[in-house]
């Protein structure tokens, strides 16, 4: 849109805001915008971070997976400081065993015990980046937000999200390779910090506004499939490593080098739009579907289970290159 220059006194230039985003943000005279510079441009932003948001619910006389729940609504909307009310004589199981898989955990003995209600909410707390308990009673604790959410914040934590996954990707074939299910051993820990940045990343895209809604949806799309794609990871690990950590897995070598590389496609293309990594991770697709008949004849019923999640992997990556070539219009 274009908007023309007006003059004000002897040096002030003004321009008008377009109704429709002052209405959205709901701006009025006096309402403060950032205005920042960038390349040969100017670029607006509200991102109505001043807002305090607050909000309370209570856990007495509930489980650890419907307390989880609460924890994740508030957390990804975005609010600042929640009051959560508890019975301080109640007791619970650390949430800790909730969140991981705490089979492939030798501390899940040590987390086994009951805890107090006090002590399990610091275990959920901790699982929020940003989050803290700045105060607690008797029978309630108040959480507040610790840092300032911005756009730059959001752009770390995804690229984080991509590392962790091309990690993931690399010690899984590296593990199939070459027989030896330790090198998986600790992917449940990289999936709790990839799920870590991902409601990161989502309790910044409900706070900040400045990116257009039709971005900000293909982001949240982004960001739930990617997590899809790490939670397989994580099951394949738990399958090398607990049901069959001495089998041999050679037939599946070639299909976890295609992993690999269709992971890494998407990564270079996500932050640098590419027709031909687009059309790389259209070949290897083509290369599976072929194929995939011929490899899981030869699978044993092993391999045939740790042949499903990677499919599934290059099922979302193609879903996810649908998306980052919607953003490209």
């Amino acid at each position: 849109m274009k908007r023309k220059i007006i003059k004000q006194g002897h040096n002030t230039l003004t321009i008008t805001l377009p109704s429709e985003w002052t209405k959205r943000f709901n701006l009025n005279s006096g309402s403060e915008i950032d205005i920042n510079e960038k390349d040969n441009g100017l670029f607006i932003s509200t991102e109505r971070l001043n807002d305090l948001k607050k909000t309370e619910f209570d856990i007495s006389g509930m489980d650890i997976p419907t307390i989880w729940k609460h924890f994740m609504a508030v957390y990804r909307e975005g609010y600042n400081e929640v009051i959560v009310k508890f019975d301080p004589n109640q007791t619970m199981e650390s949430p800790y065993q909730f969140y991981s898989q705490h089979k492939l955990d030798m501390r899940y003995k040590k987390e086994s015990q009951k805890k107090s209600t006090l002590e399990a909410i610091h275990g959920f707390v901790n699982r929020f980046i940003g989050f803290e308990i700045i105060e607690h009673e008797k029978n309630y604790i108040v959480i507040k937000e610790m840092g300032e959410l911005t756009s730059k914040e959001f752009d770390s934590s995804l690229r984080r999200i991509f590392l962790l996954i091309q990690e993931m990707a690399e010690e899984t074939l590296e593990a199939i390779k070459t027989n030896n299910p330790k090198l998986v051993l600790h992917m449940h820990d990289v999936d709790v910090n990839l799920d870590k940045f991902h409601d990161y990343c989502i309790r910044i895209l409900n706070r900040i506004s400045n990116k257009d809604q039709r971005k900000t949806a293909l982001l949240f799309s982004t960001l739930f499939l990617l997590e899809l794609v790490g939670d397989e990871f994580r099951n394949i690990s738990f399958h090398l490593v607990h049901d069959f950590p001495k089998t041999n897995l050679d037939n599946l070598i070639k299909l976890a080098e295609y992993t690999k590389q269709e992971v890494d496609a998407f990564y270079d293309i996500f932050y640098k739009y590419d027709k031909e990594k687009i059309k790389l991770i259209s070949e290897i697709d083509k290369e599976l579907y072929f194929n995939i008949g011929k490899i899981y004849k030869k699978a044993t019923e092993e391999e045939k289970e740790i042949i499903h999640h990677l499919r599934m992997i290059n099922r979302y990556i193609n879903s996810l290159t649908e998306l980052r070539i919607e953003m490209e219009y």
